[in-house]
């Protein structure tokens, strides 16, 4: 029983390749989350300091949020989700070759296995016309 279990875990993994797109899909999704967060609290520090000069909130954020807040919020949902995205799929593409390729070595479908009679020979010497 215990061996039947090993082996239906062997089989519901994925390949190396596809963990590692997937798990750096995460870390970048991550840093994006991060970098996203970062230039919200930048802007809310921003209109913190100009309101404290004198400037009234309404004037500040109708001025700073398209300069800074809009394109703080686009450029790390563009860039690292797209990058995020990029990577998941590369990964489920590996998936799917690597499952087609298993599938294929089950069948024992290889280019270099070839038998004697499905060689053809050719006699003839490069360079010497036929007789």
């Amino acid at each position: 029983m215990r061996f039947k279990r090993n082996e239906a875990l062997k089989k519901s993994k994925g390949p190396a390749g596809s963990i590692v797109l997937y798990v750096a899909a995460i870390v970048v999704i991550i840093i994006g989350v991060a970098y996203l967060v970062t230039n919200i609290v930048l802007f809310q520090k921003s209109v913190a300091q100009y309101v404290a000069q004198g400037y009234t909130t309404a004037d500040v954020t109708s001025q700073l949020i398209p300069s800074q807040l809009l394109p703080g919020i686009y450029e790390p949902i563009a860039v690292y989700g797209g990058i995020a995205l990029i990577l998941f799929g590369a990964g489920m593409i590996n998936q799917k070759i690597s499952k087609c390729l298993k599938m294929l070595g089950d069948l024992g479908v290889e280019s270099a296995e070839l038998e004697a009679d499905e060689i053809e020979v050719d006699e003839h010497e490069p360079g010497k016309p036929e007789a």
